[in-house]
């Protein structure tokens, strides 16, 4: 059996290690807590900050989707978020309050590590909620285009 499919207690930094072998960009953050701190590993793209956190026997992914909605599109951004997850099997998309006057988007997916979690496990967790987070926020994009405010600078 390779090493990367051994199966050991879950280090949150193995997530770190599998977006470096993705060539992505990211950074451990120490976060405190009422009982201590917890370490997040933080990422994301042009359009999105992204989190990735051990939350007792779950490995959480979330992300911010860039964009700031009006409260008065919340009725429209619900329909969409319901459209989208009865038709997509992750991420979830959500919504929430951010401001007085603006809610957010976000995507959220968990795997769970309670048995432990192999190197190739962790890997295609965290690639297949990358690139359906990629597709969350395209539909987004593509349903409210006038709440881009970012120009992303590669070609495609």
């Amino acid at each position: 059996m390779d090493e990367k499919d051994t199966v050991t207690d879950f280090d949150i930094a193995l997530v770190g290690q599998v977006l470096a072998d993705e060539n992505l960009e990211y950074r451990l953050q120490n976060t405190p807590t009422p009982d201590g701190s917890i370490t997040v590993v933080r990422t994301g793209f042009i359009n999105s900050a992204i989190a990735f956190v051990r939350e007792g026997d779950y490995l959480v992914c979330e992300a911010l989707w860039r964009g700031e909605f009006p409260k008065a599109l919340s009725a429209t951004l619900l329909g969409m978020c319901n459209e989208y997850n009865q038709m997509q099997f992750a991420p979830t998309l959500r919504f929430y309050e951010q401001a007085e006057d603006y809610v957010a988007a976000n995507a959220f997916r968990l795997l769970d590590i309670s048995q432990g979690t192999s190197y190739n496990q962790v890997g295609a967790f965290v690639v297949s909620t990358l690139d359906a987070i990629v597709g969350a926020f395209s539909a987004l994009e593509e349903q409210f285009p006038e709440l881009v405010t970012w120009e992303d600078p590669h070609e495609h």
